[in-house]
């Protein structure tokens, strides 16, 4: 059966009717008032789920009804990334007096959907969101409601709303230029989700570099998983156009490129370079070291936490804001450089031969 599209938003008065109670019956219920018995929140609670009745953001302000949270969803809570993030976003809410509610998506829309309506419903003040799609229908929606919303890593494409990322492109001409600088011709980019926005800009930034040092820009490989990825590296290592070096458009492909050369005896640095986009704690202590681009992952967080935080508060007026932060490339052995200590580079790509 076709689900009706209401063309208007439900009321509070509506809820009052709907549940054949008082609307201030309703404002308690919502509320947790002890003054209201289990029977009748229950009629209430049905109605508010029958009519997807949400509470008006800036009444919510006035009455000082605010719940003092704040709901936070992110693909994956054990990625590196994610957690360096979650701990920012966490700490940025804690000094503001904030709760955080926290969920996975693993990376699937319609978990995410689901998590996001019990967000809106509980209700948070406002929903920090890594989307696990960008252009899933569910979130015009929730763009479009009353519950500020700030988009982190990912940018959502259906509606124009507050999002923070870092400069992908960018970073990509930064650990491609710095092979190109080796004197690698053969440059061979692994990339996985590569139907994010966030990965295709990394990918367009490769096939840049490529092009500006006039080097033939193979079609990128795009694994599924750890076993692919050993599958198809050892067929190419065994043909004659083996790659001299490889981009790695974030940590999981890294580490799958990783375990698949330690298996096949192929060292890095030695028989093939490589350099990951999103560094990693260990990639520091494995030998050799993995030379890789550095995301802001706590500015990511603790940024979009405060940009939250002021859409809550009503103090900012602008729409649509656009937060771009810097990338820093960490360089140490897995690309071919020397032993040595690490060296973090900022400065704008070059072609210059390195050492």
């Amino acid at each position: 059966m076709p689900k009706v599209l209401l063309t208007k938003r439900a009321t509070l008065e509506d809820v009052a009717r709907a549940a054949g109670v008082a609307p201030m019956t309703v404002s308690r219920t919502i509320n947790g008032h002890p003054y209201v018995t289990e029977k009748t929140a229950r009629r209430v609670r049905a109605a508010i789920r029958r009519l997807d009745y949400r509470p008006n953001h800036a009444a919510r302000i006035l009455t000082g009804q605010l719940s003092r949270s704040i709901g936070l969803i992110v693909p994956d809570i054990a990625d590196t990334f994610f957690s360096v993030i979650i701990h920012a976003v966490q700490e940025a809410a804690r000094l503001s007096g904030y709760l955080v509610w926290l969920a996975s998506s693993d990376d699937d829309p319609s978990i995410e959907a689901a998590q996001l309506k019990m967000m809106i419903h509980h209700p948070v003040d406002g929903i920090l969101l890594v989307p696990a799609d960008s252009k899933s229908a569910h979130l015009k929606a929730v763009i479009g409601g009353p519950t500020p919303t700030v988009a982190i890593d990912r940018p959502v494409e259906m509606a124009p709303t507050d999002s923070i990322g870092v400069e992908n492109a960018k970073g990509a001409h930064l650990a491609v230029d710095h092979l190109i600088g080796h004197g690698y011709k053969k440059i061979l980019c692994i990339a996985v989700n590569s139907h994010l926005a966030p990965i295709q800009e990394r990918i367009a930034g490769y096939k840049e570099s490529m092009r500006h040092a006039r080097l033939t820009c193979p079609k990128e490989l795009r694994p599924s998983d750890a076993a692919a990825t050993r599958i198809v590296l050892a067929e190419l290592f065994a043909s004659r156009n083996r790659p001299q070096a490889l981009f790695t458009t974030n940590n999981a492909a890294t580490i799958w490129v990783i375990e698949a050369l330690q298996e096949l005896k192929i060292e890095m640095g030695r028989d093939v370079a490589l350099v990951g986009f999103d560094d990693v704690p260990f990639f520091s202590l494995i030998s050799p070291p993995v030379t890789a681009i550095c995301q802001p992952a706590a500015d990511l967080g603790s940024i979009a936490a405060r940009l939250l935080l002021q859409r809550i508060k009503g103090e900012l007026t602008a729409s649509g804001m656009r937060t771009t932060l810097p990338v820093t490339l960490t360089i140490r052995e897995s690309c071919g450089c020397k032993k040595g200590k690490e060296i973090i580079r900022q400065l704008t790509p070059s072609h210059t031969k390195v050492g």
